[in-house]
């Protein structure tokens, strides 16, 4: 067998030398200029030097017959010319390239090439407006380049969503910034656009494990899919709330929705709107304390088994044909939701006897009640009402028939509770009844009395005559109150003459009050700050803004007084008179007042 031969002197050319195909891992290599293997070598040769082959190596003294070659030891040894070394270039600088990550993909979500800038304008189209979460970062004792990690966290968690998407593609730290403020936000609302995919609302929810409040407006449709993604990513969630649009339809069923609310046993608030495809349900959690369902519609049976439920919001729809039986699931609130604080029911449907069912239900902590549309409630209805709850401290009987007796009667059993009291599209009260009701209730706050004085044949010349008659009685208005805060008198174009003398009032509505005299308008108000006109006359705006808007002068009196000798009047003593100093904290200058007439 023939020994290992030595590497030959002459030099192979660069074209004749065929180079083995390399895979993406590199194996072991020798060093290029002593042979050894590189692994764990170090070489004491000089860069500029090499040595010669094993011939060359036995008889070191033996001159390189061509000085200007090189011969490496190697296998593939290639013999190359040594070009005359040139000057060294300066250094360029080198630009470093972005680097195109997918917006908030994390470490347990892979990075898809070729999609990162789609998913990113997807997830940037789920605005957000609300990330509010407490960590503690102060004296971690590092930083982002030259801005602490406390002072980052604080300027990254006011940020809205998209901004906070667009920061995570600046940098590593930046972006794991991020990655902290998503995976600690509590509280987060999104608006779905139309196009909108599914996947991309659970992208972004699986970034907020700790999510207890969600709110979600809808601009595409919604259905079981879309509680089901909730029900994944929020494991913690504590209030959900679900918007329609005009372009969205909501498709969840009855069924659909009590699956999803007896499963999230941590779900204590629930929202939603568009509920017209329901039909038959059942709502059964002990954790559920608020509810609040619209556009309801032809509901055969509507079953409420949540013992901890305090408060009940109920939006019928106002189509004729609806059928639902208020009077059934009136009288099961009173068996299934014994803690009732606040009932709110809006419906065409509304009769008497729902009353009666309310009252027999013996809700004893009962402390709003809201009957809205409900045409045939009348004054047995208040009779009613005032008989069973006693304590309560909001009535809103709107579009009710009830008249000024029934408004008596309210006076009579809330003279000590009752803090607002809403009775707008009551067209059977008058001004009398209004103006008693504000001298009888000393806590009231809040008054809701719009489309009440109002005449339905004012734009009608040949009747205009005969119902400024019949109203003439109804059109003076005379409100004293010192707790007062909001007054709404919209649409009372029955309404001749106003005067107002609230302290504390701050929100006066007066929309469409076509006939309100601008000469009988008197308002003593200070603390004014809103005056809603719209659709009034010019002349009254005129006036609204000359009482509201003007200056006045709340100067005190810089003069010191002293009584005469006789002990009978007190005069004024002008300072340089006066012996003791002047109090310059009690000198005033004069001031506006910050009250707006809204006309848009």
């Amino acid at each position: 067998m023939q020994g290992r031969r030595p590497h030959p002197a002459t030099a192979t050319p660069i074209s004749d030398v065929v180079l083995p195909k390399r895979g993406k891992k590199r194996g072991n290599y020798n060093c290029g200029r002593c042979g050894v293997p590189k692994k764990g070598h170090v070489c004491n040769y000089p860069k500029t030097l090499n040595p010669i082959d094993n011939n060359n190596n036995n008889n070191p003294t033996s001159p390189n017959p061509n000085p200007e070659l090189i011969i490496l030891s190697s296998p593939l040894s290639v013999v190359r010319p040594q070009p005359p070394s040139p000057p060294s270039p300066l250094p360029q600088k080198r630009h470093v390239l972005p680097q195109l990550r997918r917006a908030l993909s994390f470490d347990d979500i892979s990075d898809s090439p070729g999609s990162d800038d789609d998913d990113d304008e997807d997830e940037l189209d789920l605005i957000g407006s609300y990330l509010d979460s407490e960590l503690d970062l102060v004296g971690s004792g590092f930083g982002i380049g030259k801005l602490p990690v406390s002072c980052l966290w604080e300027v990254f968690k006011r940020l809205p969503p998209p901004a906070l998407l667009y920061a995570a593609r600046v940098c590593k730290g930046w972006r794991e910034t991020s990655r902290k403020i998503w995976k600690s936000a509590m509280e987060l609302r999104l608006r779905v656009p139309v196009k909108a995919q599914i996947g991309l609302v659970g992208s972004v929810l699986k970034k907020c494990p700790g999510l207890i409040k969600l709110s979600l407006r809808m601009e595409s449709d919604i259905d079981a899919t879309m509680l089901a993604c909730i029900a994944f990513s929020c494991p913690k969630l504590d209030s959900l709330e679900i918007c329609t649009s005009d372009t969205s339809v909501n498709w969840i069923s009855g069924d659909e929705l009590g699956r999803f609310v007896a499963d999230k046993r941590s779900l204590t608030n629930l929202k939603m709107e568009g509920c017209s495809n329901l039909g038959v349900f059942t709502l059964s959690s002990t954790s559920l304390s608020t509810v609040s369902l619209s556009d309801l519609y032809c509901h055969a049976k509507m079953v409420f088994n949540c013992p901890n439920l305090k408060d009940i919001s109920l939006d019928f729809s106002r189509q004729e044909n609806d059928t639902t039986d208020l009077t059934l699931m009136v009288d099961g609130l009173g068996r299934s939701c014994p803690r009732l604080q606040s009932i709110h029911i809006a419906s065409i449907r509304l009769t008497h006897a729902v009353v009666l069912a309310l009252t027999a239900a013996n809700l004893r902590w009962l402390r709003m009640l809201s009957l809205v549309l409900g045409s045939e409630i009348t004054d047995a209805s208040v009779a009613a009402i005032s008989s069973s709850y006693s304590s309560l401290k909001l009535l809103d009987l709107s579009g009710s028939s009830i008249s000024d007796s029934g408004i008596g009667m309210i006076c009579n059993v809330f003279p000590e509770t009752l803090s607002k009291l809403l009775l707008a599209l009551c067209p059977n009260i008058t001004s009398s009844g209004i103006q008693f009701a504000a001298a009888q209730l000393p806590n009231l706050e809040l008054m809701d009395c719009g489309m009440t004085i109002c005449d339905p044949d004012l734009d009608n010349p040949t009747t205009q005559e005969n119902s400024q008659k019949l109203h003439l009685i109804y059109q003076k208005m005379i409100i004293k109150h010192t707790c007062l805060k909001k007054l709404s008198l919209w649409g009372c174009s029955g309404l001749d003459s106003l005067y107002l003398n609230c302290p504390e009032l701050n929100d006066l509505n007066l929309n469409s009050c076509t006939n309100l005299n601008p000469e009988r308008l008197l308002l003593q108000c200070p603390n004014l700050e809103r005056v809603h006109a719209l659709g009034c006359r010019d002349m009254l705006v005129e006036t609204l803004q000359n009482q509201v808007c003007i200056d006045y002068m709340a100067v005190e009196d810089h003069f010191h007084c002293k009584r005469l000798p006789d002990g009978s009047k007190r005069i004024r003593v002008p300072h340089l008179f006066s012996p003791q100093p002047i109090d310059e904290k009690r000198n005033r200058i004069s001031k506006r007042r910050h009250c707006t007439v809204l006309v848009n």
